[in-house]
């Protein structure tokens, strides 16, 4: 192919190896704002009376963060492990049957995750396995995304009882005496956390 298109590993390894390094940095930023977001959410429940609802909000954003975070923590295994693989990966016409998760996976979280690379990186996975392999990663035909990424970033809210527990969590480790207004009933524990209500 002329004008720098079609599959090249001295293109992929280095994208491979700055996502790694990408997502190690973004993880750490993310992890101190955590650090951050967990002694506002106490501050809110040591409140008198406690801000119930704001800590609710940011518990569900603190938890969101923490799925990004566990993720990235896979993904940049991910890049990792086919920047080892890259002569396998070259010299193979078609993708290993022990890589299709892993390099499905990339695929599908580039159009997610803020890592530049992975556009990159999608793009020339694409030039080697073709636009079938990649429309069937994005659309993750026959299961073949990583079941932790897809579900850690997912855009579902967190339940009503995850947020709970998290809350429950943060007050017992920052000493905060809190209880929940009102108990979660059983019914209640797998649902998104109720809109605020006033």
């Amino acid at each position: 192919m002329f004008f720098g298109g079609g599959y090249k590993a001295s293109k992929l390894k280095p994208q491979l190896k700055m996502a790694v390094t990408r997502f190690g940095i973004s993880g750490n930023k993310k992890s101190a704002l955590m650090k951050q977001q967990i002694r506002e959410i106490a501050a809110l429940l040591a409140d008198d009376p406690p801000k119930e609802e704001k800590a609710r909000i940011k518990a569900e954003a603190l938890i969101r963060d923490d799925n990004t975070v566990e993720a990235y923590e896979i993904l940049q295994l991910n890049c990792d492990l086919l920047s080892e693989r890259i002569h396998l990966i070259s010299h193979s016409r078609e993708c290993p049957p022990d890589m299709v998760s892993c390099v499905s996976t990339l695929i599908w979280a580039s159009a997610i995750v803020d890592i530049p690379e992975l556009v990159e990186i999608r793009k020339q996975f694409r030039h080697k396995y073709g636009k079938e392999f990649d429309a069937a990663a994005m659309q993750n035909l026959g299961g073949v995304i990583n079941d932790r990424v897809a579900a850690r970033l997912s855009v579902q809210p967190p339940s009503a009882y995850l947020v709970q527990t998290y809350l429950e969590k943060i007050a017992d480790e920052h000493e905060v005496d809190w209880k929940p207004k009102v108990p979660l009933k059983a019914g209640e524990a797998g649902e998104a956390m109720p809109a605020p209500g006033g």
